[in-house]
């Protein structure tokens, strides 16, 4: 599939004349389950789960779309023949995928599949989320079996890295992790943990507690999805100021069924949210982190 109505009206929504009011919320449809977008090279890329969401069905694929405004052609499944890609990354011209129990990486060029490194031996069934420290070092978080582990990709090894309850989003600035957690028991008590990497030791953030997935940073915001009411579609994008402890949530026009793995392009003062439950990507623009 290629040039998509939904990718049009979306690029137009980043030019600076487009008058909008800071905080609406426009989403946009035909997504299979859309779990992350990362920016890179001048595109965004996204990955969709498929119709399953999880499991080995084959179905999950990248979308990749211009992100400067250019309108040019979209290709909604520019990788396909995936079973379920959550967190994706992107270093050195390479995208890496995390699907169901591999960690896969494709030449953002040619499409060739560059590496496939396998944690089956972990008995893993839910590889969540990427963060890089270097362009030979990544780490990925594993839901279910409450690991993060780290990767040589010079050597295509890992090893256990730390444990951690439920971890999903992982984002590394300044030699510190943070990590948001899906909670325990299906409850809503997942949490925002901040880990030294140096240790690494562990330091949750008070007053952010739910079902959490996502993170972002802008200035001094902590950014993190809040699921709030998975059975109905509620959910909300909340922040936590670093700086002064403050905690807030974004007042968004509607609520968003699934917040997963966004991001805030700072070029575009935008914000783009992908909506698991409800197979759109919202966008936002107008804020002041």
């Amino acid at each position: 599939m290629h040039r998509n109505r939904f990718f049009i009206i979306a690029i137009c929504l980043f030019a600076p004349a487009f008058n909008i009011f800071a905080q609406d919320l426009y989403s946009f449809r035909g997504f299979e389950s859309p779990v992350c977008v990362v920016q890179y090279g001048g595109y965004y890329y996204l990955s969709n789960a498929g119709a399953g969401l999880t499991g080995k069905d084959g179905d999950g694929y990248i979308s990749r779309v211009k992100s400067d405004g250019s309108q040019e052609e979209v290709t909604m499944k520019y990788i396909a023949g995936l079973d379920s890609p959550h967190g994706i990354a992107a270093s050195q011209g390479i995208l890496y995928i995390c699907d169901v129990d591999r960690l896969l990486g494709f030449d953002l060029q040619n499409k060739k599949k560059v590496l496939d490194l396998s944690f089956a031996a972990e008995k893993t069934q839910q590889l969540s989320g990427i963060a890089f420290t270097d362009n030979n070092t990544l780490y990925v978080s594993a839901t279910d079996i409450n690991a993060i582990f780290q990767v040589d990709l010079s050597g295509k090894k890992y090893r256990l890295w730390t444990e951690s309850t439920a971890p999903n989003s992982l984002l590394i600035e300044k030699e510190k992790m943070y990590v948001s957690s899906w909670g325990t028991d299906s409850l809503p008590n997942g949490k925002i943990s901040v880990i030294d990497m140096k240790k690494p030791s562990y330091k949750q953030i008070e007053g952010c507690e739910g079902y959490l997935r996502g993170l972002a940073l802008a200035g001094n915001k902590l950014y993190f999805g809040d699921w709030v009411d998975v059975k109905n579609k509620r959910g909300v994008i909340r922040w936590h100021r670093l700086d002064t402890g403050e905690n807030g949530e974004m007042k968004f026009t509607e609520k968003m069924g699934g917040p997963a793995e966004f991001i805030y392009d700072s070029r575009n003062n935008l914000f783009i949210v992908p909506a698991v439950l409800e197979g759109k990507v919202y966008g936002a623009m107008g804020f002041k982190p």
